[in-house]
C-alpha cells in the first residue's frame, strides 16, 4: 500500500530539515534560496505540480516570484534571499499573529508583506506568502471584507523545524491537495470583528486640507527653516556655527516625564552594553581620548569603528564638530572622507562603486589631488616603474624610447582602470609618502533598510581590513543589536562609541541666539537674497519672543523635549511648525511684543501648531501626536484601551521588575485581556502606540521575550495632553463615535471658538458615557480624573474669552 500524499510530504519535510541542519549558517543569494529551499518546500514537500506554477510573471511592469494555480490563480509567493531574516515572535504557541505586530520595527518583513499584498490586489489573488526559505508568513493578500490586508492576521512558521513539528497545519493550509479547501482563509478570518462607524474626517470634503497663511506667516516659515534647519548645511558658516551652536551630548533632560534611569541606559536595553568594547563617545572634558586615538589611528584595528546613536540625536553634528573642532589639531595634515547616505537616491545598484566615486571626487575637489594626472600617477607607482626598467622591457629605454613610453602608459592605465586598487594605492602613497592621516566616515546609513545597512557595513569592513585608514560607520542601537545577533556584525568584534542626545532646549536656544546675534544684528545673512521682505526689526522681535518664551515658560520646553523624545531633528521640526504657522495669530504676537516689549507664547498656542502641522484638520498620518481614542471595533470601552496600555507601561517602568524601563509585551497583553479586551484590539492598540512612538519596542533575541516601554512622547500624551482642550479639539475628527447621539451632536466643520468649545463638551460627555462600560484598574488610569481636568480647562478658556469680550466692549 503506497503512502498518502500527506505521508510523502511529511517524510520530505523531515529530510529537508535534516539536510539543512548542517548548514544553518548558510547565506544563499535569492536564486540559490529559491532552488535549494523554496522550490523544495513547495514542489517536493507541499506537492504543488510545477506545471501549475508560473515564475517571474510580469503584470503592469512588476514581476512576481511564484504564482501557484492554473487557470485560477490561488497563491502568490514572494521569495527573499536566505540572509534576509524576519523578526518573528518567539512564542511557539502563537501560530496566528497580527500583521501589525509582525511589522513593528521589522523593515525586511514589512517590505515583503506589502510587496506581495500589492501583487495579490493587482492580480485578484487571495492568498499571499513571504518566504526566505527558512521562515514563512502566510496571509490574505487581497480581501473583500473591507479589512486592509496588512491589518489582518498571518500564519507564521519561524523556522523549518517548526514546519516539521506542526506539519499538519502547514499541509492543511498551503499544500496543493488542501488549498482548494480554503482552510487558511477560514482560520485567518475567524472571529473577525465588525468595524467601527466611520470617523468624522471621512465626511470632510477637503480633509486633511492645507492651512492657509498670510504673507507674513509664509515669510516667517521660510525664515524658520533657514535659522533652525538650514544653517548647519551652509558651508561658509559651518565652522563658526559648530563653535557657537554645538551642544555636547549626554546631558539628561530635566523635563523628561520618564525616569532618568531610562534615559541614562538608552543604549544598554537591547544588550549593546554587554561587552567592554562599547563606551561613551564623550566624557566631561569632551571627545573621549579613546575616540581621538581612533581618529588619528593610534589604536591599531582592522575593523570599522561604530558610532552608535538613535535617529535624530545628532550623529552627523557630532562628526562635524569632532573633525572641525575637537580633533582639528590632530587632523591638521589629515584627510577626511565623508559619505552621506541620507542625501543620496534610495536605489544604488553598486554601493561600493558609489563610495569609491565619492572618495575620488572629494580628493579631487577638496584636496586638489588629480588621481589621473601624469605626475601624480607616476609618483604613486614609482616602485612599479622602477621594476619595469629592470624588467624585460627595460632595453626599450635606449632601443626604442617611444615604445618604452607606450609600455609605461599601458602599465599605468591598467592600474588606473582598477578603481579600487588605484584608490588604495593612492591612499598608501598619501600616508607613507606624504605622512597624511586619512579617516573615512560612512554616515546616515541608519535611514535605510536593514539589507542596505548590512551592505554598507561590509564595505566599511573591507576598507578597514585592506586600507591603512580608520573607517567609522554610524548606526542605530536597534540595527546594531539585530546585526549582532544574526547579521554582518555577528562575525566581528567592533569598537563601539555611543552618542547620546544633547538637551533639546539648549540646542534650540543656541540656534535662535546665533540667528539673532550673528546673522540679523551682525548682518551676516542678507535676507533679501532669500526673497524676504519682512523688516529685520520684526524678525528680531519674533526671535526674541521665541527665546524668551522657551526660557520663561517651562511648559514649552517640556512639550518640545517629550514630544520629540530627545530627537533633535524632531524638536527642530516641531519649532519650525510653529514659526509662521497658519494656526497661530502671528500678527497679534508681534503687535503685543512691539507695544509692551514682551510676549510669552502660551502652551495651547504652541500645541495647536504642533498637533495640526500644515493641515487644516488633524491627521494621525502626519501629526507628531497620536490619537489615543482610536478604535477598531464599535465597542465604546475600547476608547480607553491605549490609555490603559500607556498607563500600565508607565507605572511598570518605575518598578523593580522593569529592566531599563522595559517590561514583557506578554505582560501587557495579559493585563489588557484580564480587563476584557480582545487579542485583535490589543494588537491594534499596541501597533498604533509603537508606530506613533508612544511605546518603544525592544525586539527580541533567543534569550529574552519581546519587551516594550513607554517613551517620553507616550508619557506626555498620557499625563499632559489628554486633558488639554487643544488636544481634544484636534483629535475629535479622528474618533469613530459608537453611539447615535454623539454622531448627531458632534460635527467636524466648525471653526469659531465658541462652536469648538461646545463640541469639546459634547466629546467629553460622549467619552464619559463610554467610561461607564469600561473596566477599572485600582490606582491605574482613571478617565474621570482626566475628564474633570479637561472640563476645567474648557471653563478657563470660556472665562478668558468672556473677559476679553467684556474688555473690548468697554
Amino acid at each position: 500500500m503506497s503512502d498518502s500524499p500527506y505521508d510523502v510530504g511529511f517524510t520530505r519535510m523531515e529530510t529537508l530539515v535534516r539536510e539543512l541542519s548542517a548548514d544553518s549558517e548558510a547565506n544563499r543569494n535569492e536564486a540559490a534560496t529559491r532552488k535549494d529551499l523554496i522550490d523544495r518546500l513547495f514542489f517536493d514537500v507541499l506537492q504543488w505540480p510545477r506545471e501549475l506554477c508560473t515564475v517571474e510573471e510580469s503584470h503592469e511592469g512588476k514581476y512576481t516570484d511564484y504564482i501557484f494555480g492554473m487557470p485560477e490563480k490561488k497563491l502568490i509567493v514572494e521569495a527573499k534571499r536566505e540572509g534576509v531574516y524576519f523578526e518573528l515572535p518567539i512564542d511557539k504557541k502563537s501560530r496566528l499573529v497580527s500583521l501589525g505586530t509582525l511589522m513593528r520595527r521589522n523593515d525586511n518583513l514589512e517590505a515583503a508583506l506589502k510587496q506581495v499584498s500589492g501583487y495579490c490586489t493587482s492580480r485578484g489573488v487571495a492568498l499571499a506568502v513571504a518566504c526566505n526559505g527558512r521562515q514563512l508568513v502566510a496571509f490574505i493578500g487581497s480581501r473583500a471584507d473591507g479589512v486592509p490586508p496588512i491589518e489582518g492576521r498571518a500564519l507564521v512558521f519561524r523556522n523549518l523545524e517548526e514546519m516539521a513539528e506542526d506539519f499538519a497545519n502547514l499541509w492543511n493550509c498551503l499544500s496543493y491537495p488542501a488549498i482548494d479547501g480554503q482552510r487558511l482563509a477560514h482560520i485567518l478570518t475567524t472571529d473577525t470583528l465588525p468595524p467601527p462607524p466611520a470617523k468624522i474626517s471621512r465626511s470632510l470634503v477637503h480633509f486633511p486640507g492645507v492651512k492657509r497663511r498670510n504673507d507674513l506667516e509664509l515669510e516667517l516659515r521660510i525664515l524658520g527653516e533657514i535659522f533652525l534647519q538650514d544653517l548647519v548645511k551652509t558651508s561658509e558658516l559651518e565652522s563658526d556655527f559648530l563653535k557657537e551652536c554645538y551642544c555636547s551630548s549626554g546631558a539628561l533632560s530635566q523635563y523628561a516625564l520618564v525616569s532618568k534611569e531610562i534615559l541614562r541606559n538608552r543604549y544598554s536595553a537591547s544588550g549593546e552594553g554587554r561587552t567592554k568594547s562599547v563606551t561613551a563617545a564623550r566624557d566631561k572634558s569632551g571627545a573621549s581620548q579613546e575616540l581621538l586615538n581612533a581618529v588619528i589611528a593610534k589604536s591599531v584595528t582592522q575593523r570599522p569603528v561604530i558610532l552608535l546613536g538613535d535617529v535624530g540625536v545628532g550623529k552627523t553634528s557630532f562628526i562635524n564638530h569632532l573633525v572641525s573642532v575637537e580633533a582639528k589639531e590632530e587632523l591638521e595634515r589629515g584627510i577626511v572622507l565623508y559619505v552621506d547616505f541620507g542625501r543620496e537616491p534610495a536605489l544604488r545598484t553598486d554601493l561600493e562603486k558609489y563610495v569609491l566615486d565619492s572618495f575620488e571626487r572629494q580628493l579631487r575637489e577638496k584636496q586638489g589631488i588629480d588621481l589621473h594626472s601624469d605626475a601624480f600617477v607616476r609618483g604613486v607607482y614609482h616602485g612599479e616603474l622602477v621594476a619595469m626598467r629592470k624588467g624585460i622591457y627595460g632595453f626599450l629605454q635606449e632601443a626604442d624610447p617611444i615604445a618604452y613610453k607606450l609600455k609605461e602608459a599601458e602599465l599605468l592605465q591598467g592600474k588606473i582602470d582598477n578603481q579600487s586598487g588605484h584608490l588604495k594605492k593612492v591612499v598608501d602613497h598619501l600616508i607613507s609618502g606624504e605622512r597624511r592621516t586619512i579617516v573615512a566616515f560612512l554616515d546616515n546609513i541608519d535611514q535605510r533598510q536593514d539589507d542596505f545597512q548590512e551592505q554598507v557595513f561590509l564595505i566599511a569592513q573591507s576598507l578597514a581590513e585592506t586600507w591603512p585608514i580608520t573607517c567609522f560607520v554610524t548606526m542605530r542601537p536597534s540595527t546594531y543589536s539585530k546585526s549582532r545577533r544574526q547579521g554582518s556584525l555577528s562575525a566581528y568584534q567592533n569598537r563601539v562609541f555611543t552618542i547620546s542626545p544633547p538637551r533639546v532646549d539648549l540646542v534650540i536656544r543656541k540656534r535662535l541666539e546665533y540667528a539673532l546675534n550673528k546673522l540679523i544684528n551682525g548682518g551676516v545673512l542678507a535676507l533679501s537674497s532669500e526673497g524676504i521682505t519682512v523688516e529685520s526689526r520684526m524678525l528680531q522681535e519674533y526671535i526674541e519672543v521665541l527665546i524668551d518664551s522657551l526660557e520663561r515658560n517651562s511648559s514649552l520646553a517640556e512639550c518640545l523635549d517629550n514630544v520629540s523624545a530627545g530627537n533633535v531633528r524632531d524638536a527642530l521640526d516641531l519649532l519650525t511648525n510653529f514659526v509662521g504657522s497658519g494656526h497661530v495669530d502671528t500678527g497679534k504676537i508681534l503687535e503685543i511684543k512691539l507695544k509692551t516689549g514682551e510676549y510669552y507664547i502660551p502652551l495651547h498656542e504652541f500645541l495647536r501648531a504642533v498637533i495640526f502641522g500644515d493641515n487644516e484638520y488633524y491627521s494621525p498620518d502626519t501629526s507628531f501626536v497620536a490619537n489615543v481614542f482610536d478604535v477598531i471595533t464599535p465597542q465604546g470601552a475600547e476608547h480607553f484601551l491605549t490609555p490603559f496600555i500607556l498607563d500600565h507601561c508607565w507605572r511598570s517602568s518605575q518598578t523593580s521588575r522593569a529592566e531599563k524601563g522595559y517590561i514583557a509585551e506578554s505582560e501587557v497583553r495579559s493585563s489588557m485581556q484580564d480587563l476584557g479586551y480582545l487579542d485583535q484590539q490589543v494588537d491594534a492598540a499596541l501597533d498604533r502606540a509603537v508606530r506613533s512612538k508612544m511605546l518603544d519596542y525592544a525586539g527580541s533575541d533567543d534569550s529574552a521575550p519581546n519587551r516594550v516601554r513607554i517613551t517620553q512622547r507616550g508619557a506626555y500624551i498620557l499625563q499632559r495632553l489628554m486633558s488639554q482642550f487643544v488636544y481634544l479639539d484636534a483629535v475629535v475628527t479622528d474618533v469613530p463615535f459608537v453611539d447615535d447621539l454623539a454622531r448627531l451632536e458632534i460635527r467636524g466643520d466648525v471653526f469659531r471658538i465658541d462652536e469648538r468649545l461646545e463640541r469639546g463638551k459634547h466629546f467629553l460627555a460622549y467619552l464619559d458615557r463610554q467610561w461607564t462600560n469600561a473596566p477599572r484598574v485600582p490606582n491605574g488610569f482613571d478617565w474621570e480624573f482626566v475628564s474633570v481636568k479637561a472640563k476645567q480647562g474648557i471653563s478657563e478658556v470660556e472665562r478668558r474669552i468672556k473677559a476679553r469680550r467684556d474688555s473690548d466692549s468697554r
